[in-house]
Order: C-alpha cells, then structure tokens, then sequence
C-alpha cells in the first residue's frame, strides 16, 4: 500500500474509533471509501489544474478565481524561487501565454466527466 493511502487509512480509522466511542456508535461513519481515477494524460491534469483553480469562483467564495491567495494560479507565473514546480506546470500547456489563456476560458463540466466520481 502506498503511503499516502495507509496515512489516510490510519487518520480515518482512528477518527471513526474516536466517535463511535464518544457517541456509542457500532459500524462505519463513512458512507463511501476514499476514491481517486488515474490521470493518464496531459490534458486531464490541465483540466484538473483548472477546475481546482476556478472553484473558489465558481463557489462564489471570490468573484475571480486569479484574485484568490490560496491557489497555485498566481505562484506559477511568478518568477521568484519556490517548492512549486512552476517548468512542470507551464511544460503541460507549453508555456505562460497557453495557461493564462486556459485559465481565461468559460469552464466546461464536461471535460471532467471521465474524471470525476458520482
């Protein structure tokens, strides 16, 4: 098993212990277990890049997701040093100009159906 499923295995399992002993419960708290769907392609990451990075709009948390402190969008175009890997993330839209551009776009739910669970 991965690290980081047996660190989520671990952190679930003892939440649950904690409040079926608090609350005098017998079974699971979840209804559903953890699920994830492998990206295997370029476009799919830069879709998934998208998506995390408009939610906060598209919630209504900010009027503009670009404006938002804590996403990736604005770090990726800075030039300062950081632990982001801002080559890797242009690399997938070939450079600056394509990702401020895909990021401009009107976001379209239907490029996540194949990567999205209901």
């Amino acid at each position: 098993m991965n690290p980081v499923n047996l660190a989520f295995q671990r952190f679930f399992g003892a939440y649950s212990q904690a409040i079926n002993i608090q609350e005098r419960h017998i079974g699971s708290l979840f209804q559903k277990s953890f699920k994830r769907l492998e990206v295997t392609s370029t476009q799919q990451l830069a879709t998934l890049l998208f998506y995390i990075h408009s939610n906060p709009q598209k919630h209504g948390i900010v009027e503009d997701f670009r404006q938002y402190p804590w996403n990736s969008y604005e770090r990726v175009l800075r030039d300062r040093p950081s632990k982001l890997n801002k080559e890797a993330v242009l690399g997938w839209f070939k450079n600056k100009e394509n990702y401020i551009a895909y990021h401009g776009r009107t976001a379209n739910l239907d490029d996540l159906k194949d990567l999205m669970y209901e």
